[in-house]
C-alpha cells in the first residue's frame, strides 16, 4: 500500500486547493493500492524559516513541534501530489516555506504537480521545478497538470471542462503511480 499525501498549496480560506484537492484524492481512489490524506497546508501551523542553519545541514534540528510533524507526513509518505497555485507569477508563500523547512525527506522522493492560475500554472511549476531538482533531488514526475481559470476551473474552483480537468490529472497521475513501483 502506497501513502499519497496531497498538500493544497494556499492559506486563503476559499482556496481553490478546496474543491481540487477532493478530485485528486477520487482520482488516486481509482489505482489499486493508493492510500491518500489531503493536508491542508494553512493549518499546518510552520513559522516562517528561522532556524540557524538550513535543512540540508546534517546539524539541522528541527526544534518547533510543527515543523517536526510536517516533517514526519512527508518521511512517511511514499509520494507526494502538491496542488500548486500561481500568485503573481510564483509558488505561494506558504507553500514555498513549508517545502523550505525539509531537505533529505524530499530526496528521490516521487513529487507530482497539479496547478491552477489564470494562465496555467506554468511559472509556479517552473519554480517549484528548480528547488525540487537542483537542490532537493526529488524525483518530480511529469507531466505536470495545470489547469486554467475559465477554461478547465472558474476561479471559485468549480469543474468547467470536465473531460480536459479529467484528462490532465489522469495523465500526471498515472506517471506518479509508475513511480511508486
Amino acid at each position: 500500500m502506497s501513502r499519497i499525501i496531497i498538500v493544497t498549496g494556499s492559506a486563503r480560506p476559499n482556496s481553490v486547493s478546496h474543491k481540487v484537492a477532493p478530485v485528486v484524492q477520487a482520482a488516486l481512489a481509482t489505482y489499486d493500492n493508493i492510500e491518500t490524506e489531503v493536508v491542508d497546508i494553512a493549518t499546518l501551523g510552520l513559522p516562517f524559516f528561522d532556524a540557524p542553519l538550513p535543512p540540508s545541514q546534517e546539524a539541522f534540528v528541527a526544534t518547533d513541534a510543527n515543523v517536526r510533524a510536517w516533517t514526519k507526513m512527508v518521511a512517511e509518505a511514499d509520494g507526494v501530489v502538491l496542488l500548486t497555485p500561481e500568485y503573481n507569477g510564483n509558488v505561494t508563500a506558504i507553500q514555498k516555506n513549508a517545502i523550505d523547512w525539509i531537505y533529505k525527506e524530499w530526496i528521490d522522493k516521487p513529487v507530482a504537480f497539479i496547478g491552477y492560475g489564470w494562465y496555467e500554472p506554468s511559472r509556479s511549476q517552473a519554480a517549484l521545478r528548480v528547488s525540487f531538482e537542483a537542490v532537493l533531488k526529488a524525483k518530480l514526475v511529469e507531466p505536470f497538470a495545470q489547469l486554467q481559470f475559465m477554461k478547465d476551473i472558474s476561479i471559485e474552483g468549480d469543474i468547467l471542462d470536465q473531460a480536459s480537468v479529467d484528462g490532465k490529472i489522469k495523465a500526471t497521475l498515472d506517471a506518479f503511480v509508475t513511480t511508486l513501483s
